[in-house]
């Protein structure tokens, strides 16, 4: 009989996680989104235990209704794609009349009936298992506390297989399908079973307990509490989620798989709290074992707060010691799963034991014990209703994490002292009876008060990316404050955003831990972004879509143009916020009064949209990131097409860092399957695609008309585009040769997003994978814009100068691109030193040293004593004495060594000619840099 508990609770997970992504496609994966579907999940089960726990005290066969429900669960399972078509219908329907701000009421209108059918079917499972077994009221308390804790743990089970396995596998409908499957094998073996074995207690039945006492264990003040009880620690468990999932989010990376493995652990706790209960036996004081569970979760709490400061640091160490690659994936999870269950198993085990030892005191009456046990569903889903939508949707923004932690211990120590006074027997001294709530208030008091900024803390030294481990968490904290400052923090329901300065250098935004835009090698992207679609759209675009606001750079340079309307779409209104404080580098976008602010999930704002846009530009980039994927689908480039108008232009960024080939062409692929015409352009670290319905017909004269505009011209001066020739330049796939790049293969889609799940592994392996670029063509690309371009307007030596100083900046020295460039920039001004030493670099860096000596040795000769023409010279003499050196050949370079002496002298501050020399010197013997003091060398600190 277990087992089939164990089963259902698996399948009820599996049907949790998908109908949420399912109901996420429609009404939107924003936060309170999230929140109407585990507010209705919840309820419907509190419905669910209310209505069949009383139709299971009078059933005669318990077991049988309990597979009647299991039957109904799977046959709806199967049903529900097309039942939440018709909702969704409906939807479209009535949002549209429903303000901005209100629309939270239909969202949840859909997702009531779409769930309500099998949450009750679910919710009336457990009260009919626990009526099967009822013959005693020991008997009940002991089985409730078992079967919870069965249910659980088959849950814990199946949350882990659906998110990691199933649906990455298979996608929604097959995994929903499949467990809709177990559903009915289930209800078959409950039916087989219930003929063989009928239920212990008939209908309307009374039974003394074990040991010949009356069914009345509690007074009604103490079931009362109880009651109160439940829904108290229901909504601190909801609450304590929402906050635990924010927190694990931010240190072990935002990802779906992460996620899962933190859902696995908070109900994998639980599980293991109430099986533990189980093992005390019915002698014990279940009221007053509830109330000490409550004063353990607030103490398990405090101690553990020091050690959630620190988890970046230790999940950094961890991160460091493992070697990425696709085989440690599975362990880099196994070990995220680690840090989940040091985080989660503690507190949620005395949650575990908290709910069935309440229960307990409730279920007082044999006969009457699937009613009761209805009610204490009932009451504790009231409380995880209020702290799911409470927690994720109003106190979040309104205190942050910090506060959520400390709402949670007040209300847990409010509980304990709630049901420590209403303990039959009870002290009749005050103090005697709660000195336990006392002691754990004034370690609540000096904890949680005497850490407050950590939430700041833990935003600031959190990063998904590992370069280098570091030595203890004290020097990683003082690392951090000693490198930036920041200067904005907020949470909000989706998201828990972060602005912080590297003094003298650039800005930057967190979101979740991982930085999302910044004025530093971002800002490049984000303006080609924003005046790809605008530059080579046939008309001038008027009505703009801009999806994701990040740092608003990209919208600031839409509007550098004269559109007439913007529409800016941002899922985290602390977002917005934040953006404010880039305005000196966004124009003032936000607050610009063309611009049109909403804060909601983009796929949501589009499909109740009421006009077409000439231009969408799409911009976030990292699909890893939950949610985001969903703007990489079929579903997505759809909705997106339907509001187009008819020469319409989508603008596409996606990076290529931490990302396989495989996936880019997976998004192309998918973007070509909505969209026919398409090009690629390098954004630089990042590509940008600029797609179309139609195609985008090249006018050289439009183009530098637009880009002439004052406005225009100042923001792509920033980022070294000053011409139509650099901007070409940047073009890495035409039409043809994206489509060729994309080739054969699966498409993305909201019910197989193959992307969700393949992102978190390419991010993990981090490699930067290579993708075609047909600049590198050996036939010069001539589908490109830019190979028609050069042909009648030849580069100047100016222009050939700005694009290698850009190429250099991004690309890898030794990359052929950066090396064309420069011998392009050469020919163009053979006199030039700087083009000499640009293609002595390139040439060095690729080992062409013969290019490298005779080149560098004639601007040395010619008396060139520029520190960098004399750092790449050392760079040169230092390779060709490792190269060449033998016994029989010793090293000679007495005057490279006195010549990068001598300008080290007149250039003390320059750190890379400095280290140029260092290198020089090892490479020769420790006599001949002994012979002369060396040169001094300033710290790059030194002002």
């Amino acid at each position: 009989m277990a087992c089939l508990l164990f089963l259902s609770g698996s399948t009820a997970l599996v049907y949790e996680l998908v109908w949420s992504k399912y109901l996420g496609n429609v009404l939107g994966n924003s936060g309170q989104a999230h929140a109407v579907v585990l507010a209705t999940f919840m309820g419907g089960l509190a419905l669910g235990a209310s209505v069949f726990g009383r139709t299971a005290d009078r059933v005669k066969n318990p077991l049988a209704l309990y597979g009647l429900l299991e039957l109904g669960v799977g046959l709806y399972a199967l049903a529900f794609p097309y039942v939440l078509d018709a909702l969704g219908a409906l939807w479209l329907m009535l949002a549209p009349g429903v303000p901005d701000g209100w629309r939270v009421a239909p969202r949840l209108l859909v997702a009531s009936l779409s769930l309500v059918v099998p949450t009750l079917l679910m919710g009336g499972t457990l009260p009919a298992l626990v009526r099967h077994f009822a013959s005693s009221l020991a008997g009940v308390q002991r089985e409730l506390a078992r079967l919870y804790a069965v249910n659980s743990l088959g849950a814990a089970v199946g949350v882990f297989l659906a998110g990691t396995h199933l649906v990455p596998a298979f996608g929604l409908a097959a995994s929903a399908k499949g467990a809709a499957g177990l559903n009915v094998l289930l209800a078959l073996a409950a039916l087989a079973l219930a003929r063989r074995h009928p239920p212990t207690l008939a209908p309307g039945q009374s039974a003394p307990d074990a040991e010949g006492g009356a069914e009345v264990a509690y007074p009604r003040t103490a079931v009362r509490a109880a009651l109160v009880g439940v829904a108290l620690s229901g909504f601190t468990s909801m609450l304590y989620q929402v906050t635990w999932i924010r927190l694990l989010s931010i240190v072990l990376g935002a990802s779906t798989y992460a996620f899962t493995l933190i859902l696995t652990a908070f109900i994998l706790g639980i599980g293991l709290g109430s099986f533990w209960l189980m093992t005390r036996g019915s002698k014990v004081d279940s009221l007053r074992m509830y109330a000490r569970m409550q004063v353990a979760l607030v103490v398990s709490l405090c101690v553990a707060l020091p050690l959630y400061v620190r988890l970046p640091y230790y999940f950094r160490t961890a991160r460091w010691m493992l070697t990425a690659s696709l085989e440690t994936w599975p362990v880099f999870q196994f070990m995220t799963f680690g840090f989940c269950c040091v985080v989660l198993l503690v507190p949620t085990f005395f949650m575990g034991a908290a709910f069935p030892a309440a229960a307990r005191v409730a279920t007082a009456k044999v006969s009457e014990v699937g009613r009761q046990l209805g009610g204490v569903y009932l009451w504790n889903t009231v409380g995880t209703i209020s702290g799911s939508v409470l927690g994720g949707l109003v106190l979040m923004p309104w205190w942050g994490m910090e506060g959520n932690f400390v709402a949670g211990a007040v209300v847990n120590l409010a509980a304990a002292a709630l049901a420590f006074s209403a303990v039959p027997g009870r002290p009749a001294s005050p103090a005697r009876a709660l000195w336990p709530v006392a002691v754990a208030a004034g370690l609540t008091v000096v904890v949680l008060g005497g850490m407050r900024g950590w939430a700041v803390r833990l935003s600031s030294i959190t990063s998904p990316r590992v370069h280098s481990p570091t030595e203890s968490y004290a020097q990683l904290v003082a690392g951090t404050e000693r490198k930036t400052v920041p200067v904005f923090y907020k949470d909000d329901t989706f998201a828990t955003v972060l602005v912080a300065d590297i003094p003298g250098k650039h800005r930057y935004m967190k979101l979740n831990g991982k930085v999302d835009a910044s004025t530093g090698s971002d800002v490049e992207t984000q303006v080609v972004a924003g005046h790809l679609g605008v530059l080579l759209h046939p008309r001038e675009p008027k009505n703009v879509l801009v999806v994701g606001a990040g740092a608003a750079i990209t919208a600031g340079s839409v509007l550098a143009h004269p559109v007439e309307r913007m529409d800016l779409v941002e899922i985290s209104p602390a977002v917005i916020d934040a953006a404010r404080l880039f305005k000196a580098d966004n124009r003032n976008a936000v607050d610009d009064p063309r611009t049109h602010v909403h804060v909601d999930d983009a796929k949501t704002f589009m499909a109740l949209a009421p006009r077409k846009y000439d231009l969408v530009v799409s911009v976030p980039s990292n699909p890893w990131v939950s949610g985001v994927s969903g703007l990489f689908t079929r579903d997505f480039f759809q909705a997106v097409d339907r509001h187009l108008t008819d020469d319409g232009v989508l603008v596409q960024w996606i990076h290529v860092y931490e990302n396989r080939k495989e996936l880019i062409q997976l998004v192309m692929r998918t973007m070509r399957d909505t969209f026919p015409h398409a090009t690629t352009w390098l954004g630089p670290y990042d590509l940008v695609m600029v797609a179309s319905r139609k195609p985008l017909n090249f006018d050289v004269q439009r183009l530098a008309e637009r880009m002439g505009r004052p406005d225009v011209k100042a923001d792509l001066a920033r980022v070294d585009i000053h011409d139509v020739f650099a901007l070409l330049s940047k073009q890495v796939h035409s039409e043809q040769g994206q489509l060729e790049f994309a080739g054969q293969g699966p498409i993305n889609t909201d019910d197989d997003n193959i992307l969700e799940y393949a992102s978190p592994i390419a991010f993990f392996v981090g490699s930067l994978d290579r993708y075609h670029d047909e600049r590198r063509a050996p036939d010069g690309g001539p589908r490109l814009f830019v190979h028609d371009y050069v042909r009648q307007h030849p580069p100047t030596a100016e222009q050939l100068e700005r694009l290698y100083r850009n190429m250099a900046r991004y690309h890898r020295p030794d990359d052929p691109l950066v090396r064309g460039v420069a011998a392009r920039w050469r020919a163009a001004a053979p006199d030039s030193r700087d083009a000499a030493l640009a293609v002595a670099k390139a040439a060095l860096a690729q080992e062409d040293l013969s290019l490298a000596v005779s080149l560098l040795e004639a601007e040395v000769a010619r008396g060139g004593r520029e520190p960098a023409l004399i750092t790449a010279y050392l760079e040169m003499v230092t390779t060709r004495l490792w190269a060449t050196r033998t016994v029989w050949t010793p090293a000679e370079a007495d005057a490279a060594l006195a010549l990068g002496r001598e300008v080290a002298r007149a250039h003390p501050k320059d750190t890379d000619l400095a280290e140029a020399l260092g290198n020089l010197c090892k490479a020769l013997p420790a006599s001949v840099c002994a012979a002369a003091p060396p040169a001094p060398v300033a710290s790059p600190d030194t002002p």
